[in-house]
């Protein structure tokens, strides 16, 4: 921002993390480990992931409140994540690889989003740009139709086969608005069953 352009501009989303990179993302709860492809969307409004059953998981970008990498990220505690990660051998360059991405609606209720990446050096830069986005002026203090935009953002995000929205996720959109989700399907001559197809 300038003196001659006082206007401050959204966050810009580098092309590598709307390009996505592939992560192992692990619970140290369940001990699992499954490969996910870890993207941004292009307008800066989702951190999510994508398992190899095309499942996502969506984060919204301003309930993270910091991200690890190296020594700071969380390390498996169970033996059998540390067996998949080979860190018991001395030579293991799993502190490189490591990031975390730390969510909650406020400082104390916190989750931790634990992966490791295939590439060293990769978590750093990861963590670096996300909390780059996440501190953003506009990310926290957006204006209503940005929230309008986040919303079609996601839900074109999670397109059919056919490449329609689903209605069910116009119902997990607005779980609290059942009858309110119907009556606007309806007013767009929409189906408003579980198995139809919007858009």
């Amino acid at each position: 921002m300038s003196l001659l352009n006082p206007v401050l501009l959204p966050p810009r989303v580098k092309a590598y993390l709307s390009q996505g990179e592939r992560f192992i993302k692990w619970d140290d709860e369940t001990t699992i480990a499954s490969p996910v492809i870890l993207r941004v969307d292009p307008k800066g409004y989702y951190l999510y992931w994508t398992y190899q059953s095309k499942e996502m998981e969506f984060l919204d970008i301003t309930s993270i409140r910091d991200t690890r990498f190296g020594k700071f990220a969380k390390m498996p505690k169970s033996q059998k994540l540390r067996d998949v990660f080979n860190m018991d051998f001395p030579d293991n360059s799993f502190l490189l690889k490591t990031l975390t991405v730390v969510s909650g609606p406020d400082m104390v209720d916190l989750t931790f989003h634990n992966f490791v990446s295939y590439k060293e050096n990769v978590g750093k830069v990861w963590a670096e740009d996300i909390l780059a986005l996440v501190k953003h002026p506009l990310t926290a203090n957006a204006s209503r139709s940005t929230f309008l935009d986040k919303i079609l953002v996601k839900l074109k995000m999670q397109l059919n086969s056919e490449g329609k929205i689903p209605v069910k996720n116009f119902f997990q959109m607005f779980p609290a608005d059942r009858k309110r989700v119907e009556a606007a399907l309806s007013a767009c001559h929409l189906p408003k069953g579980k198995l139809g197809g919007a858009r």
